[in-house]
């Protein structure tokens, strides 16, 4: 659920659960009975008139019996209504299976007449929400009888209401109902959607235990009768009996999962599947006819799960620790409530407050909003997770991609030292395997072994560049001093027009701008059509409000013919027709990243079938 609802979320399920306790308690406080007492037929032998000559105790608002094979009969009196109208007696909860209401019999004094209601009979006219009757008062204050038989819990409540407070009754519980299913629907939702992105067994199990907590409330609230033909209405108390139970193994459930993994004590997951194992003997005992002793080792098995399940939950040992104690209260709190719940309804503990008729409505909620908590941070915590994995897969992704550069590079650089080097040696030791070697060939022995010389030397600077250990120190110094020096050097330097201009000093780094300009000008002499003459230039110019030194070189192709600019400066790159010519593919990767490191601008511009190349130097 987004943050910026979830506010909003709650404060209308707060505002609509009120506003049906407020209807509810409304029409409450117009109920005509004036008295009520109990007496408990502990074989449930007794017949109307036996109860109606036996003596009876004070009761409250609310019987609590527990599961028990008694019979219980309620006496209450009821003041008739101001307007003398009829009204209706309305009898909670609905999962009863059998309540006989005993009236006077109008036209037979001393008579009664007998009307029978609950979840085993068909009520078609009886309200959404209650079972009951329609009454018409005999006199001012009338007696009437009621008589209580169940295999669920012995649990309950008599009201009569005039028909105002009777609808009024009927839209408050509609109301808080209509809520609860929306609260179920919308934590339904949020469990699909955590099952759909993560794949996560555990929002399984929780959809499960959704889909069996609703449907029970919705057997326990008397709904099964609208669906279910008039001919097999005693299908309602058996379906319903069964979804009791389905709820409490399906939560079972949802905690072994849970706490599982958490890595919560072994032995309490065993006592877990212990529970889920006496769910199987309850519906054993409900096929051999004992729905009583199996909704009572039901309700049993609740009371002892909320006393061991926050004992689990401490031994917990695996996640995040503030996941943990989170998860820890939640599960504590769910306890509590299901205490609360379970001990009237085993008849543990007397209960004279109507609300615990409404316990599996408020425990369902309380139980659904724990549930819902706990899968949210345990969601939370593996879309963590998830995404932690991802981020290291895309790391052993990139490492496994520079690795797999990086054995590319040297493969080609070994390709390279292959190529230029193993001709070379070749020609060098064919020269000094001659009796007597001519000096031409001795020139020629001396060039090639240059050539190897500068190929290593383009390894080495690379190096250097790749280690970082290129630091530019600055000094003042002149580009056409520098050129001068590589020149001197240069076997075909008479091959090299120079044309300059007015020049200033410059504060560069000596050496390294001696490289760049040495391989600019080794570049234009291996590549240009022999014997031709190569320009360059060097001028003092503005621009942009600095000055520079601009230094150009250009030459006409040769057989290489012209690079490609896109790839000119890539390492190990050569155009596909000079390698005739020895070589690393390095010495223009060294020009550019020489450049950068200089703050030199470096341009390669192709101006009339000719390739040129200029440096802007700061001045």
């Amino acid at each position: 659920m987004p943050g910026w609802c979830a506010p909003l979320y709650f404060k209308a399920l707060l505002i609509g659960l009120l506003l049906g306790l407020l209807l509810s308690a409304s029409a409450s406080a117009h109920d005509l009975v004036t008295s009520r007492a109990v007496l408990v037929d502990p074989d449930g032998d007794l017949d109307i008139e036996g109860a109606a000559a036996s003596e009876f105790k004070d009761a409250g608002s609310i019987l609590v019996g527990g599961f028990t094979d008694a019979a219980y009969w309620l006496r209450i009196t009821v003041r008739a209504p101001r307007d003398g109208g009829t009204f209706e007696l309305r009898i909670r909860p609905t999962f009863l299976d059998e309540v006989a209401l005993y009236e006077p019999d109008p036209a037979r004094p001393g008579a009664w007449l007998r009307r029978v209601t609950g979840d085993r009979h068909a009520n078609p006219g009886r309200p959404a929400t209650t079972l009951g009757f329609l009454m018409a008062p005999l006199r001012e204050e009338t007696t009437y009888y009621l008589r209580l038989k169940t295999t669920s819990s012995s649990l309950l409540v008599v009201d009569a209401l005039e028909p105002a407070a009777a609808r009024a009754d009927d839209v408050g519980r509609e109301l808080m109902h209509a809520i609860y299913l929306g609260v179920m629907l919308s934590m339904a939702v949020l469990a699909l959607l955590g099952f759909i992105n993560l794949r996560s067994r555990l929002a399984a199990v929780y959809l499960l235990y959704l889909a069996t907590q609703t449907a029970s409330f919705v057997g326990l609230n008397g709904y099964l009768a609208h669906f279910i033909p008039v001919p097999y209405a005693h299908w309602g108390d058996t379906i319903t009996s069964l979804l009791v139970m389905g709820s409490v193994a399906t939560g079972v459930l949802f905690y072994r999962h849970l706490f599982r993994d958490y890595a919560a004590s072994a032995l309490g997951l065993r006592v877990l599947d212990v529970f889920l194992l006496v769910f199987i003997a309850e519906l054993c005992l409900m096929g051999l006819g004992q729905t009583r002793l199996a909704l009572q080792i039901n309700g049993n098995v609740v009371l002892l799960l909320s006393a061991l399940a926050p004992v689990i939950a401490l031994s917990m040992r695996s996640g995040p620790e503030r996941e943990r104690r989170i998860i820890c209260g939640l599960v504590w709190l769910q306890a509590g409530a299901l205490a609360i719940m379970m001990m009237p309804l085993l008849g543990l503990l007397a209960s004279r407050v109507e609300w615990i008729v409404d316990a599996p409505l408020s425990q369902g909620v309380v139980a659904a909003a724990v549930m819902c908590a706990i899968l949210h941070q345990r969601t939370r915590g593996l879309v963590e997770a998830r995404r932690h994995a991802e981020m290291e897969m895309k790391m052993t992704h990139s490492l496994l991609d520079a690795e797999r550069k990086r054995a590319a590079e040297q493969a080609r650089f070994m390709d390279m030292l292959t190529h230029e080097l193993k001709t070379p040696i070749a020609a060098v030791k064919m020269v000094f395997q001659l009796p007597e070697a001519s000096d031409s060939a001795r020139r020629y022995a001396l060039t090639t072994l240059d050539d190897m010389d500068a190929v290593v030397e383009r390894c080495r600077q690379l190096d250097l560049l790749q280690q970082g250990r290129f630091t530019p120190r600055r000094e003042s110094c002149r580009v056409d001093a520098l050129l001068a020096e590589i020149l001197a050097s240069c076997p075909a330097s008479h091959r090299l027009r120079l044309a300059t201009g007015p020049l200033c000093d410059i504060e560069s780094d000596r050496h390294l701008l001696k490289i760049a300009i040495g391989n600019l000008v080794d570049n234009a002499l291996k590549y240009s059509a022999p014997g031709s003459d190569i320009d360059c230039h060097i001028e003092r110019c503005e621009g942009g409000g600095q000055a520079h030194i601009r230094f150009s070189i250009e030459n006409q192709p040769g057989a290489a013919g012209l690079p490609d600019p896109d790839k000119l400066f890539e390492k190990y790159y050569r155009s596909p027709h000079a390698h005739k010519h020895t070589g690393s593919g390095l010495g223009l990767y060294l020009v550019r990243h020489l450049a950068e490191l200089l703050d030199v601008r470096l341009s390669y511009d192709q101006v009339d079938q000719r390739a040129r190349f200029t440096l802007w130097i700061p001045a």
